[in-house]
């Protein structure tokens, strides 16, 4: 977006995409202290996404990946049948591939999409440094937003073991869909994927936010205090980005408060009215398969989800990852899910979902200013305007002389 799209006044309710889904997955890079351990070793540039075919004469069970690519006089490696209906792995982990998950109690009813965050502005494709599971019961008008570390090691199916974060590089968001199948049980119907510089410029387009900071910031970001700060959208980017050498959690806690700060200042004063403007500003920045018709659609049920504690906010933590350095010459630390907490984290949030709750008054006050807000887009009726009558004064009257006829 150039600087005078960013000026215009019509851009000034930011990213269109973002309010609608309430939440968004941005851009998160620099301000980082990453160790040098936590770079994804993405190592093998032929990397083939295609499903191992089982060979004639493979015992039941068990299948075999592709053979080495280099000649090699190392046997074929086998791997136990654990993946079920997904792609079997192509490439030998250092680490034991855990099977799929499964048994989550989730309706029909309710919608799964996935929001990301590039750490890479487009055109090119980079890791997926924040990523947030949305559940959305449309009915109940309630949603909840679960966040994933990107640093966990999961099953990238038809591939091997790896950083979550490298998924969407490896095979575009199919290839995503299918990881987080796997690894947490959900297929996510829609996606959304916004870079560091949409998020920048939301921040900016709403003339900044005010953050309630509870831990301060001394070595990055300019220095960031304890308390109430004001934050431009450069400000805003470093705070939701910013990692001290392995706590993604507390950086996942950040982010979500953000979260929750914009979309009460989309919710408000009929900022709404402005999606279809939105939607083709930002059309060729957020990727998305989200249509404009669509995006319309759920425009009475964000209204809704606006409502008090509409929301319900979770993270896979401390309590369901465990540090991990991988067995194999790199040392690398990454987090390693423990499957049975995850799966009782997505289940709480899908369970936040499942109890009606009644929407209080505040919901008519969102509905009015959208209405307003709407009306005053519209062209105003032709009226005629009065024109002012002027008295032109009779002639004074003159009296015939006498006999006069």
């Amino acid at each position: 977006m150039n600087d005078v799209q960013r000026k215009n006044p019509n851009f000034k309710l930011g990213l269109l995409i973002l309010l609608l889904v309430l939440l968004t997955g941005w851009g998160l890079q620099g301000c980082q202290d990453l160790p040098s351990s936590s770079t994804p070793e993405n190592t093998h540039p032929n990397i083939s996404l295609t499903p191992t075919t089982q060979p004639t004469g493979t015992p039941e069970g068990v299948r075999t990946t592709l053979p080495e690519t280099t000649p090699s006089a190392t046997p074929q490696v086998t791997f136990p049948n654990i993946w079920e209906d997904f792609p079997p792995p192509s490439i030998r982990s250092a680490t034991e591939v855990p099977p799929p998950m499964k048994d989550l109690d989730i309706s029909d009813e309710v919608l799964v999409w996935v929001l990301l965050g590039s750490d890479t502005e487009p055109p090119f494709i980079g890791r997926t440094v924040a990523i947030h599971l949305l559940f959305i019961h449309p009915r109940f008008s309630k949603a909840s937003l679960v966040s994933i570390p990107g640093d966990l090691y999961v099953y990238i199916p038809g591939y091997t073991m790896q950083r979550l974060n490298i998924a969407y590089a490896l095979g575009g968001v199919e290839t995503l869909r299918t990881t987080l199948a796997y690894n947490f049980g959900v297929l996510p119907s829609r996606f959304v994927l916004a870079h560091p510089g949409d998020f920048q410029w939301l921040v900016d387009d709403i003339n900044g936010i005010e953050v309630t900071v509870f831990e301060p910031i001394h070595d990055a970001c300019g220095g960031i205090p304890v308390g109430t700060v004001p934050m431009d959208g450069a400000l805003a980017l470093c705070y939701a980005s910013y990692r001290q050498d392995m706590d993604e959690i507390d950086r996942m806690g950040r982010q979500q408060q953000l979260m929750q700060i914009i979309f009460k200042q989309f919710a408000q004063n009929g900022n709404l009215a402005q999606l279809p403007v939105l939607y083709a500003s930002y059309q060729g920045w957020v990727k998305t398969d989200i249509s404009l018709t669509e995006l319309l659609s759920y425009v009475p049920l964000a209204l809704r989800l606006a409502d008090v504690d509409r929301i319900g906010y979770y993270m896979i933590g401390w309590n369901e990852i465990r540090l991990w350095e991988i067995p194999d010459q790199s040392q690398a630390q990454v987090f390693l899910p423990e499957q049975t907490g995850v799966r009782t984290v997505i289940q709480a949030a899908i369970d936040h979902l499942m109890t009606p709750e009644p929407l209080t008054n505040q919901v008519q006050t969102l509905e009015a200013q959208l209405t307003a807000a709407y009306e005053s887009t519209l062209s105003p009726r032709a009226t005629a305007t009065p024109v002012p009558v002027t008295q032109t004064p009779s002639p004074t009257p003159t009296i015939p002389p006498e006999g006069y006829p």
